[in-house]
């Protein structure tokens, strides 16, 4: 049996898009650092052209890589996804696994939303639909039976709602969720660290589907840059470290991917947060309080619901708020207490540090500059709640859906 690593970081690139570019920038920063005996750093690349998708052991300076090619894949299939876990562990076993998810970034390809769709035989699907899809939110679906799911929808309107209220990214959630569970079925434990080099993804709802399969996950609030995480900080830390706790890997990740971009005098607003999810129940608990407090008072709340979310930072063609700005916000203009005492509940539980639910948390930028690490979804009354935001775990086993649906029918 192969000896076991103290790490193995898997990194997953969806890169067959125009983000491929960027992916060849990373695998050159990976490849500054490289593998060594106590840390596999391996890699499935789907990248734009001919090249076909290669899964590599990535060697320092590129020398003595192991590479597979595979031909043509679909890394939008969670099954394409399984398959890499389930080669990375077979071949490259550890105390420890890391997976970072770098995905479609700036979307699907119209050429691509068109064979999804016509392969689910869309109803009433046009070629003016397809440039309208890959160019909505819909189009920075992570998965394809995301994708496959609205496009199975009677018309396009229905279509257009699920495109404009972010239900891909509800969908995204379930189908992250079932793929990482199977995940830990083949690697037999839970993954240490869930990385998203990807958009949007520090979010209360994403964090509460892997619960149980995840102890850390390192995500932004915000879209990313198109250069991503700094990978040869991040990987120079654990190599020269290769006994690092999962914990201070996910902070390390944070600071310095923040500091990376503050260098440079970015203009982007950049965010980067770790979440500790056996600490998720410590923000549930006053975020049920709130919710409640919120539903029983929404004749005299919902203006200010309203007025909070126009002053608070907001993402995701506004869908995602900012949990703790909104919160800030309302509780500086409720007059109702058991709303405003809840709200700084929902605060004070945001608050980062060892122990706690966010363990670290880290932003630049004006929009971003009251951020807190957690997003949740609060579409506003003049769009309508994702039909699918109700299949969340989520909102199975939390009143925040019955109190958005209070508010929507104030």
């Amino acid at each position: 049996m192969t000896q076991k690593s103290a790490w193995t970081i898997m990194v997953y690139m969806a890169g067959d898009n125009n983000l491929s570019a960027a992916g060849d920038a990373d695998l050159e920063e990976m490849r500054l650092v490289g593998s060594s005996e106590r840390v596999n750093v391996v890699v499935e690349f789907d990248n734009a052209g001919d090249a076909g998708t290669r899964r590599i052991h990535i060697g320092k300076d590129g020398v003595g890589e192991h590479i597979e090619t595979l031909g043509e894949t679909d890394s939008g299939s969670p099954d394409v996804l399984s398959g890499f876990i389930e080669w990375a562990a077979q071949n490259y076993p550890a105390e420890r696994y890391a997976l970072v998810l770098w995905n479609h970034g700036n979307g699907w390809a119209p050429t691509e939303v068109d064979r999804i769709a016509r392969s689910v035989n869309s109803p009433g699907f046009n070629e003016r639909e397809i440039s309208e899809r890959s160019a909505s939110p819909l189009g920075r679906v992570l998965f394809r039976p995301s994708l496959e799911s609205i496009f199975s929808l009677a018309t396009p309107s229905e279509r257009a709602i699920c495109s404009d209220d972010g239900s891909g990214h509800s969908l995204d959630t379930i189908e992250l969720g079932r793929v990482i569970a199977k995940g830990v079925e083949t690697i037999g434990q839970k993954f240490d660290l869930l990385g998203m080099d990807a958009c949007l993804m520090s979010n209360i709802e994403v964090a509460y589907q892997v619960r149980n399969h995840v102890r850390y996950i390192v995500a932004s609030e915000e879209n990313e840059p198109a250069d991503g995480w700094p990978y040869d900080r991040i990987l120079g830390r654990i190599t020269d470290n290769p006994e690092m706790e999962a914990a201070e890997l996910a902070r390390s990740i944070v600071s310095d991917y923040v500091d990376w971009y503050r260098d440079r005098d970015t203009t982007d607003d950049i965010t980067q947060a770790a979440l500790d999810l056996s600490k998720l129940d410590s923000l549930t608990a006053p975020l049920d309080d709130f919710a409640g407090s919120l539903a029983a008072d929404m004749s005299n709340s919902y203006p200010d619901i309203w007025r909070a979310q126009r002053k608070s930072a907001r993402f995701w063609h506004n869908t995602l708020w900012d949990l703790g700005h909104f919160c800030e916000v309302l509780h500086g203009t409720t007059n109702t207490d058991e709303v405003g005492e809840a709200a700084q509940a929902v605060i004070d539980a945001l608050a980062p540090g060892q122990g706690r639910f966010v363990l670290a948390e880290s932003h630049l930028g004006t929009k971003v500059e009251r951020c807190m690490g957690v997003t949740i979804y609060l579409v506003p009354p003049i769009t309508s709640i994702s039909r699918y935001y109700g299949e969340l775990d989520f909102s199975h086993n939390h009143p925040w859906m019955s109190m958005l649906e209070a508010y929507h029918d104030a």
